[in-house]
């Protein structure tokens, strides 16, 4: 797998530089221009870089189903980062075509949720499902 875009900021949204990039998205969502809507959304979400993340690194496995996650309030490098509610460890990233997360969290919306799969094989994997609260 692979990304797309020009190796600048105007490729993500709310960069300046650029408007809000058109992402590919599954047949039941709608990338628009309101985030308002989106804020309110359920995620289902596949994470990134979870073999690079505090948890993987200091366990050597992934935190099992049914654990309880958190979207940290703070950008972690740059990125959008997930941890368990209750050791706070990094176990991954959103996707950037989640990046307006970042604007819903600064109107004053907070995404909390479950590890909903997790593996180790072929590679660390962590799958989650987030309910939005404001």
């Amino acid at each position: 797998m692979g990304s797309t875009g020009t190796s600048r900021f105007s490729d993500y949204s709310g960069s300046s530089g650029g408007g809000e990039k058109p992402t590919k998205s599954s047949s039941n969502s709608k990338s628009t221009g309101d985030t308002s809507n989106r804020c309110e959304k359920n995620l289902n979400v596949s994470l990134e870089e979870v073999a690079t993340c505090t948890y993987y690194s200091d366990h050597g496995e992934v935190p099992p189903a049914n654990t309880d996650v958190d979207v940290i309030s703070k950008l972690v490098g740059g990125r959008i980062g997930l941890r368990t509610t209750i050791t706070s460890e990094l176990i991954g990233y959103l996707p950037t075509e989640y990046n307006y997360v970042r604007r819903c969290m600064e109107q004053g919306y907070s995404y909390s949720g479950k590890v909903t799969s997790s593996s180790l094989k072929p590679i660390p994997r962590i799958s989650v499902s987030l309910k939005p609260a404001k």
